[in-house]
C-alpha cells in the first residue's frame, strides 16, 4: 500500500518564492491566515526559507490595548501589529500585553490558533 503522505520539510521553516525585494526579519504574509519570517534578505523572484514558527517581538499599533491571548493580525502598510483583522493578515497570538495609546511591541506566537 501506498503512503498518503510523505514528510517534505520538518515545518518550523518552509521554502518560498518571493513576490518581492525582502529583508532578513521582514514579515511575508502566506494569503489570508499565515505569516512567515525571512531567515535572510532575498530579491524577487529568490527562493528563501520563512520561519512560520516560534515567538517574535513586532511592533504593535499603538491605539490598540492587547492582553496575552489576543488574535493578532499583521497590518502591512504600517508595519505592526493590531487587534483589527479588516484588510489584514492573520499573525498569531500575544504573548505579551501593551496598554492602549503607548507606542511599543509584543511578543507574538506566529500563527498559532
Amino acid at each position: 500500500m501506498a503512503k498518503q503522505a510523505v514528510e517534505i520539510q520538518e515545518g518550523k521553516t518552509i521554502d518560498y518564492d518571493l513576490a518581492a525585494d525582502t529583508n532578513v526579519g521582514d514579515i511575508v504574509e502566506l494569503g489570508d491566515g499565515m505569516v512567515g519570517i525571512a531567515t535572510v534578505s532575498g530579491v524577487s523572484g529568490e527562493t528563501i526559507a520563512l520561519k512560520i514558527e516560534g515567538v517574535y517581538e513586532i511592533a504593535a499599533a499603538t491605539a490598540d490595548a492587547i492582553a496575552v491571548g489576543d488574535e493578532l493580525y499583521f497590518d502591512a502598510t504600517n508595519g505592526v501589529v493590531t487587534k483589527t483583522s479588516t484588510d489584514n493578515t492573520r499573525a498569531g497570538r500575544a504573548v505579551s500585553a501593551k496598554a492602549a495609546s503607548t507606542t511599543g511591541s509584543v511578543y507574538v506566537k506566529i500563527n498559532a490558533a
